[in-house]
């Protein structure tokens, strides 16, 4: 550059004119040649004193004539110096200016919610306007693993640049101070074989006095990066740390905002589950006492059996509205209370299946009873003269009686219960309940009806559907009675 600026100097408009001038004042030939003694500018006076034009403590020029002519060595020289401050003060006026755009630009780009990535890419966009660069790669580093997070290229050539210079990478980690090799070919640090760029600069992305990772600009055109450009590229690496850390910050905080709102969720159900358990627990308690109070004031004054259906019936039925009322008051969806197509067809199958294999075994257990226990010799297999409207109306009391047990109660015991096996103990509980409502007929009605209620809870916590368990129980509950065991369980 020093070299240049003489014969920039020279070129400027009014330069001539003023040689000419003091020509004429000296009335001797004289010129100013550059340092290799080629003429720039005058008329060269053949052997002539040679005055020395100096720049930086180096020879630039020379100005040939009378020895009078040392002072305008001596102009050209202070001359230079003020071009040089002047050039310098443009170019670091220019730099402020770069950096002030870059400042207003990126500040309001990263205005948004961006993520890490985001925002990289967003400054090495803004760093290229700035900063002459094949490559601009923003990599996150933590110990050993590196994280190559936006680049202006590609990624295979933004990893080959990594790889080649990792010991510099290291380096510039290792001291948080940034690096300017502007002749890779030449450093020791570098794998020569696989190096696709000459030029680099690489600094830290330090913030709080912490390294998030590092920077790095590269280009392959022979020109060498200043410290006007590292002083640049601090400046980027500065805001790529703080917006690489706030979109983290950020994202962490989204993170947490979502978890806080899965856990309120979470909560919030779990507060409508209680209040839901808490209703039907004081329903239950409120219908066993009076179920159980009313059986004792039947049993005391001796009603007949016609009465105690009609009664067991109508306690059930005022226990279905008591239930429903609950149901839509807790606002949970009907399907969590079974009340749905779902699992409809898988449903129905297990159902036909159990209830198939259930209804074989009772004909081989009523076979056996007629061939082993006198008592039953003589009779039939099935007892016909059993049935009547009941079995009929079975099919609208087996359902109710299951979106009761296991759609009301068992559903939300299960909901209520934590742990790996809350679904068998809420089939248990069920169950239990549902044997302790029978066993007023007969203890044996009472352990008949615990069991079917495992078999039932067991198919409605497969399926959630209430279609199947109630196909089931209206099948075995009726079938009981044409084999006539319903009749010999009561006594």
């Amino acid at each position: 550059m020093s070299k240049g600026l003489l014969k920039k100097l020279v070129s400027k408009k009014g330069f001539k004119s003023l040689i000419a001038d003091i020509e004429k004042i000296m009335q001797s030939p004289f010129c100013i040649k550059d340092e290799k003694g080629k003429v720039l500018i005058g008329n060269d006076p053949g052997n002539k004193s040679m005055h020395p034009v100096n720049f930086n403590s180096e020879i630039v020029g020379w100005v040939c004539g009378d020895e009078q002519l040392s002072g305008l060595a001596n102009l050209l020289s202070f001359w230079m110096s003020l071009e040089s401050e002047k050039t310098s003060l443009g170019k670091e006026l220019l730099d402020r200016y770069r950096e002030i755009t870059f400042y207003f630009n990126i500040t309001e780009q990263l205005a948004g919610n961006h993520g890490p990535k985001e925002a990289a890419k967003l400054l090495i966009a803004e760093a290229k306007r700035i900063i002459k660069a094949e490559d601009i790669s923003i990599l996150l580093i933590d110990k050993d693993d590196a994280e190559l997070l936006a680049t202006s290229t590609s990624e295979s050539f933004s990893g080959e640049i990594f790889q080649a210079c990792q010991v510099i990478v290291h380096n510039v980690l290792k001291n948080a101070k940034p690096e300017v090799i502007n002749q890779l070919s030449g450093d020791h640090r570098c794998v020569q074989e696989s190096m696709p760029v000459e030029a680099l600069m690489c600094a830290p992305l330090t913030i709080n006095n912490k390294i998030l990772g590092v920077i790095m600009v590269s280009n392959d055109t022979g020109n060498g990066y200043t410290a006007g450009d590292l002083k640049m590229l601090m400046t980027v690496a500065y805001q790529a740390a703080a917006a690489i850390e706030n979109a983290k910050l950020v994202a962490a905080l989204k993170e947490t905002i979502i978890d806080l709102q899965t856990k309120k969720e979470e909560l919030t159900e779990a507060i409508k589950v209680r209040m839901e358990f808490s209703h039907l627990f004081i329903s239950v308690v409120l219908m066993f006492s009076l179920y159980t109070f009313l059986l004792a004031i039947m049993d005391k004054i001796q009603v007949n059996e016609q009465s105690l259906y009609v009664t067991s019936r109508f306690l059930e039925i005022s226990f279905v509205f008591a239930n429903v009322w609950l149901v839509f008051r807790s606002g949970l969806p009907l399907n969590s209370f079974g009340i749905t197509l779902l699992n409809t067809k898988k449903a129905i199958w297990e159902s036909l299946l159990i209830s198939a294999v259930l209804m074989s075994g009772l004909v081989i257990f009523k076979w056996y009873l007629l061939k082993k226990m006198p008592a039953f010799q003589g009779a039939s297999i099935f007892t016909w003269n059993y049935v009547g409207w009941d079995y009929v109306t079975y099919i609208v009391v087996a359902p109710l009686q299951e979106f009761l047990t296991r759609g009301v109660l068992q559903g939300s015991i299960q909901r209520f219960l934590m742990g790996r096996f809350n679904w068998l103990w809420a089939t248990i509980l069920t169950s239990t309940l549902f044997g302790v409502f029978h066993v007023h007929e007969s203890l044996m009605l009472g352990i008949a009806a615990i069991a079917g209620g495992m078999v039932w809870g067991s198919m409605y916590a497969r399926h959630k559907n209430l279609i199947g368990v109630s196909l089931c129980h209206f099948l075995i509950g009726n079938w009981l009675g044409i084999l006539g065991l319903w009749n010999m369980m009561i006594g």
